[in-house]
């Protein structure tokens, strides 16, 4: 039997520009789980993330989304982040009570002879646009052990807003 603990919780008090966990601790693989919105006054936001502080083009992402009305499917290679959430975080379009979430699971992150592999599935039912699902995975390129996580909103946005929350879950077998 798998066994979960919460390693932190980050919640924004004020508005942030991006949230980083450094203390990832010894387990199997790590889950985020977040609830948030950003400060874009457009249509939805992505999640980016970051291993390690590395921002060269070591990253790839594959994702399919669908909304009430359309459904789509693609790559994303190449670039200077992963997605942890795509096409679904609410924006100041979208009333204050509303925010999107998102799951993350970072696989093998310690094992330094392997790429590092996250999956992620993300949802929202904003009022500025249609409600999205998304899944998807993506890759870093590098074999080295995760010592730190970023995540930012992808889209250019100035921040997460104030109420947005994050947590890093370790996972490890019994």
């Amino acid at each position: 039997m798998a066994v979960i603990e919460a390693i932190e919780t980050v919640y924004l008090e004020a508005d942030a520009a991006s949230v980083t966990f450094s203390s990832l601790g010894s387990y199997e693989h790590l889950q985020l789980r977040m609830n948030l919105r950003t400060l874009r006054a457009s249509n939805y936001e992505t999640v980016g993330i970051r291993l390690n502080g590395d921002t060269a083009n070591n990253y790839s992402t594959h994702r399919m989304y669908g909304t009430d009305t359309s459904t789509a499917a693609g790559p994303e290679t190449a670039t200077d982040r992963a997605l942890a959430a795509g096409q679904m975080v609410t924006t100041t379009m979208d009333p204050r009570t509303v925010y999107g979430s998102a799951i993350v699971d970072i696989l093998d992150y310690r094992n330094a002879s392997k790429n590092t592999t996250l999956m992620f599935f993300s949802a929202n039912v904003g009022t500025s646009k249609d409600p999205y699902v998304t899944f998807g995975s993506g890759l870093w390129d590098a074999t080295t052990a995760v010592s730190t996580i970023l995540l930012y909103p992808a889209n250019g946005s100035a921040g997460f807003t104030r109420g947005s929350e994050f947590t890093l879950y370790g996972l490890k077998s019994s």
